[in-house]
């Protein structure tokens, strides 16, 4: 009786073993499913950031567009985000960052934040930023012998 009660006691381990062993490699196939989808799922929110990002851009030069009506140059205006300004004129980004409105990690502004919040969040005089912005509309709107200007803005004095 003892040897079939050890009998059937090895027996026993031996289908939990073999039944943990096939838990084990059902875990393991779920894990394999499981990161592939995490990487799946990573790349496609990699693809939205950029898209969403290249929508934002599309977006900042549809708005320059249609502050560019048919023979009038632009001007710069308080309500305008950083990105519409620099798609409206790239050096736009130069001037900026001569007033440290970005350019370096230090100053660094969000796209989408308007040219009348990142002056005020930086202590900045909002009416000598867009006058020097306007330098820009103003030095592209002279004619040139049929060729575009590069323009020479003047360096900014920013007293703190």
């Amino acid at each position: 009786m003892e040897t079939i009660l050890s009998w059937l006691a090895l027996l026993i381990g031996l289908g939990a073993v073999a039944y943990a062993w096939k838990l084990q490699q059902e875990l393991q196939v779920a894990n394999r499913r499981l990161d592939r989808y995490n990487r799946t799922l990573f790349d496609a929110n990699d693809e939205i950031r950029k898209l969403r990002e290249d929508v934002a851009a599309d977006l900042a030069g549809l708005r320059a567009e249609v502050r560019l009506p048919k023979g009038v140059q632009a001007v710069f205006d308080p309500k305008m985000t950083v990105r519409e300004a620099i798609a409206i004129h790239p050096q736009a980004e130069q001037i900026l960052a001569a007033f440290h409105l970005g350019g370096c990690d230090s100053c660094a502004v969000a796209p989408d934040d308007t040219l009348a919040s990142i002056c005020q969040e930086n202590g900045r005089d909002l009416a000598q930023v867009l006058q020097n912005l306007n330098l820009l509309v103003d030095a592209a709107s002279t004619p040139h012998n049929g060729h575009t200007p590069t323009v020479k803005v003047p360096n900014v004095e920013v007293s703190f």
